[in-house]
């Protein structure tokens, strides 16, 4: 395929791509990037296009695809594990005896967050923030699906920051 013809077919179909890498990504930075990667993948591929009987259907697999692979990426997983350890709170680790004090407040708020919540909830964050088994392995002990444990988790730890950010306001 030329540059001329994949110009007239794909670059139309920028909106669609980023609409599907942005419903993936949910950030509109990372959405870019992906963007970006699913033409430079099309690009690549240039000479085997001529054979697709629909682009805009073939843009979105190839989107959607991309996106999986990078959300499946191991440095995808360590932002995620970066993202748990700003959940944990030390007390010990300050010097200053105000930001100790701090730091403990904070400690009991997650705990007693932490107590309140309902079963699997429960267990789940705490077999995954404290205990540190990875996502199969805390489905596999609570007899939950791994999707199941991975969205419910994204879900605690967005509620857990809103607490610790909501009371340092």
């Amino acid at each position: 395929m030329s540059g001329a013809t994949f110009t007239e077919i794909y670059l139309p179909l920028r909106d669609v791509i980023y609409t599907v890498c942005l419903s993936m990504m949910r950030n509109p930075q990372d959405a870019d990037d992906m963007t970006q990667d699913v033409y430079l993948k099309l690009w690549e591929i240039r000479e085997e296009l001529n054979e697709v009987v629909c682009p805009k259907a073939f843009v979105i697999r190839t989107a959607r695809n991309r996106c999986l692979d990078k959300l499946k990426s191991p440095a995808r997983a360590r932002k995620n594990e970066e993202d748990a350890s700003e959940l944990t709170v030390e007390a010990d680790s300050y010097s200053n005896p105000f930001e100790q004090l701090v730091a403990k407040e904070k400690e009991q708020r997650l705990t007693q967050w932490v107590n309140s919540l309902k079963e699997p909830k429960k267990s789940i964050f705490i077999l995954r923030q404290y205990d540190m088994l990875t996502n199969q392995e805390t489905a596999d002990r609570l007899g939950l699906q791994e999707a199941t444990v991975r969205s419910t988790l994204s879900r605690l730890r967005r509620e857990a920051r809103d607490i610790l950010l909501f009371e340092e306001k």
